[in-house]
């Protein structure tokens, strides 16, 4: 039985289109031809048909049926440009919360206008205002009540000790405290009379502290007791 082996060669015309030429070994088409084939990538169609047409007589002459077809172009799926993405806007910058006014809620009047002074200073000095504590504010009228009722005017209490002894006995917690008194008749003037006092001053305009608790009490040789305790 004679061994075939078989080949393809492919040639493309200018007007596009792809034969191909399948052949068994020593018959037809003659080397000569196959090497025309795959030398000659772009031809003219009317050379092409010369060439053609040589391999159809080859293959009369030889008594062997030829093998010729039309193919069709292969198929190429081209994907279509990456489109860009559409670019999201650019993120408008935030603006700044505009921080709000700290709740009051259960002050007294007094204590109400002493807070809002004090935070008016650390206002002026571009420091964030003070929040209420309602622990702190209620050992501060302790404290304001009992300076009255056991006649003295001092940082150490008989009865609770110093203000951080006071605020370990009932439970607060800080990382830094600090404590104002003052006896006046009016909210502003103790206001004024704070501000006036460096060690005071400081107090009020320490950024360290973030909560404060203003106790105010009617009585005592000044008509009014004043504590503010502060802690951070």
């Amino acid at each position: 039985m004679k061994k075939i082996i078989a080949a393809s060669v492919l040639c493309t015309s200018l007007l596009g289109a792809s034969f191909s030429v399948t052949h068994a070994a020593n018959e037809c088409p003659t080397p000569k031809v196959a090497t025309f084939f795959s030398q000659n990538g772009n031809i003219k169609q009317a050379d092409l048909q010369n060439l053609v047409n040589q391999y159809l007589e080859q293959c009369k002459q030889a008594g062997i049926k030829p093998n010729l077809q039309q193919e069709q172009k292969p198929v190429v799926e081209q994907q279509k440009p990456a489109t860009k993405p559409a670019q999201k806007p650019a993120p408008t910058q935030a603006q700044a919360p505009v921080a709000s006014k700290p709740t009051t809620e259960g002050l007294t009047a007094d204590e109400k206008q002493m807070f809002d002074l004090v935070n008016q200073e650390r206002a002026k000095q571009g420091l964030a205002p003070l929040k209420v504590n309602m622990e702190l504010q209620k050992l501060a009228r302790l404290k304001a009540k009992d300076m009255i009722d056991k006649n003295y005017f001092s940082h150490q209490s008989p009865t609770y000790g110093s203000p951080f002894d006071m605020m370990k006995r009932y439970g607060v917690q800080y990382r830094t405290a600090g404590e104002n008194i003052a006896g006046n008749s009016s909210v502003q003037g103790a206001h004024t009379s704070l501000m006036n006092s460096d060690g005071h001053r400081r107090n009020i305009l320490n950024s360290a502290f973030t909560e404060v608790g203003i106790g105010i009490v009617d009585g005592g040789p000044y008509g009014k007791m004043f504590v503010q305790m502060f802690k951070g």
